[in-house]
């Protein structure tokens, strides 16, 4: 079971996320996804860096 602070995080992070509509209502979700992706990205660089201090 995950504690609240981790569900915390993980609410902040989604928040963070750009809409998937532009300002004219229509859908592009390009911008949306390398927004998530670039999030991604810190995240596996953050736990590698986590595993590299722990060994």
């Amino acid at each position: 079971m995950k504690n609240r602070e981790r569900q915390r995080a993980n609410r902040r992070m989604k928040q963070e996320f750009l809409s998937m509509h532009n300002d004219m209502g229509i859908k592009d979700p390009t911008p949306y996804h390398a927004v998530k992706h670039m999030v991604e990205q810190e995240k596996k660089a953050s736990k590698s860096s986590n595993k590299k201090g722990v060994a």
